[in-house]
């Protein structure tokens, strides 16, 4: 956390804490800000007192969620020097599952983690530009093998960029090829 991000949240704090039935209107919107603008995971890593994070954050003072979403797609691909010869063209119907989680692992005012409509949408754009084609034509796939855990890394690195702005995390991306083959990629922080 930046330290302009940090004073602002503990300033909204200290308002917050001498909020009271007839306080000024602004120590109200200092726990309105706070409840939208923060978590209780942010608020415990800045040393806030557990009273104050169960005020704001009653009912999700303790555990966090996970948002999965899911898109499909065909396509063909083979592999380079698979083996030590080029696996022979051939075709997939691929599901890719994304699990998502909030900033900090809770939920916002709204109590919602991630946008399952704004995920998802986000990851069938993704699908789409392997739909119906050959990943191998696909960059950065016609440099590197199309293999499922390529492909995994890829939808990961893709969708984090694309659900950032929204404060919400990749937290898992699983690559079915076919009803019983895949691969789940997790990235280092999440494990």
């Amino acid at each position: 956390m930046d330290e302009q991000r940090r004073r602002t949240l503990e300033t909204l704090v200290e308002l917050a804490e001498a909020s009271q039935p007839s306080a000024c209107w602004d120590d109200r919107r200092a726990e309105s800000l706070l409840r939208s603008h923060a978590s209780a995971h942010e608020l415990r890593e800045m040393g806030i007192e557990e009273a104050m994070i169960e005020h704001l954050f009653p009912e999700r003072a303790a555990g966090t969620w996970a948002v999965r979403v899911e898109a499909r797609f065909e396509a063909a691909h083979f592999l380079r020097e698979y083996r030590g010869i080029s696996e022979p063209l051939h075709g997939h119907s691929y599901k890719i599952e994304a699990e998502l989680a909030g900033a900090g692992g809770g939920v916002d005012s709204d109590a919602i983690a991630v946008d399952f409509v704004s995920a998802r949408q986000k990851l069938e754009v993704l699908a789409k530009r392997l739909d119906y084609g050959c990943i191998n034509d696909v960059p950065p796939f016609d440099q590197i093998n199309p293999s499922a855990e390529n492909i995994a890394q890829w939808f990961y690195r893709e969708l984090s960029g694309a659900v950032a702005p929204e404060k919400a995390a990749v937290t898992a991306i699983t690559v079915w090829e076919g009803p019983v083959n895949s691969v789940t990629f997790r990235p280092e922080e999440t494990r």
